[in-house]
């Protein structure tokens, strides 16, 4: 039995066709603004970045629209995804500046010194990292290296006593934390946290070092803490900081 397949008038065709004709004009008028689809039905439109707020991105819904009609006409239960716009790369920050020489009127004294870079290791100090007091230094603070504040260095309490603050060109600011039965009169050992790094970075060198205080006869933890703040906010050691009792 034949059956009557029903015959669209010429006014529904032309409606039909003016919506698909519609549908692509709007869509490819959009194809230039591109848009995310995300996994929550959520369509972000990235507008071009204006002078106001160049870092927060403005949206709009114009893309959820086109969206909705794009997927409608081609029954597609995937999201559309539009190449994403090059957004402006992100500023490089720039890099931490290096420790400032103390001014003149901040030193105390200039000794020339053999200044030799040592480790915590075996080769250094004949303690492998399971010893109790790897890493420890005859004050009691641990043993670091840090170009940007300050590092702890070996030398002779008599010449420098324990907590004295030196600063070492080529190496920075090194606060006295440790000794050594070799470390006597004008010597100073440099600590580096590799035997790669005391070959590469120094190895050994006569310098002459600037004394911008004298030390107490002690280093603590809480005296490292402190100063390395104040040496990483001024990039030298402050007057304010050379001034106070310790």
């Amino acid at each position: 039995m034949n059956k009557k397949i029903p015959k669209f008038n010429a006014s529904l065709k032309l409606i039909i066709m003016c919506s698909f004709i519609f549908a692509g004009m709007l869509i490819s008028f959009n194809e230039a603004e591109a848009y995310i689809f995300e996994e929550e039905n959520t369509v972000l439109h990235i507008q071009e970045q204006t002078e106001i707020n160049p870092v927060k991105p403005l949206y709009t819904d114009k893309a959820e629209l086109t969206t909705l009609v794009y997927m409608g006409f081609l029954w597609s239960p995937q999201p559309v995804v539009l190449p994403k716009p090059e957004l402006p790369a992100k500023r490089v920050m720039d890099p931490a500046m290096p420790v400032l020489a103390p001014r003149t009127e901040q030193i105390l004294e200039t000794q020339k010194v053999t200044a030799t870079g040592y480790t915590a290791g075996v080769e250094s100090t004949g303690k492998t990292p399971k010893h109790p007091q790897y890493g420890i230094t005859y004050s009691g603070v641990k043993v670091r290296r840090d170009k940007e504040t300050v590092s702890t260095i070996a030398a002779d309490p008599k010449l420098f006593p324990m907590g004295s603050i030196l600063y070492i060109p080529g190496y920075g600011y090194g606060i006295v934390a440790d000794t050594g039965s070799a470390i006597k009169g004008n010597k100073i050992d440099l600590y580096f946290p590799t035997t790669k790094q005391v070959y590469k970075e120094w190895g050994k060198k006569d310098v002459e070092v600037h004394v911008i205080k004298q030390g107490a006869g002690k280093c603590t933890e809480q005296m490292l803490t402190e100063l390395s703040k104040a040496i990483d906010v001024y990039k030298m050691v402050p007057d304010s900081w050379l001034d106070k009792a310790i």
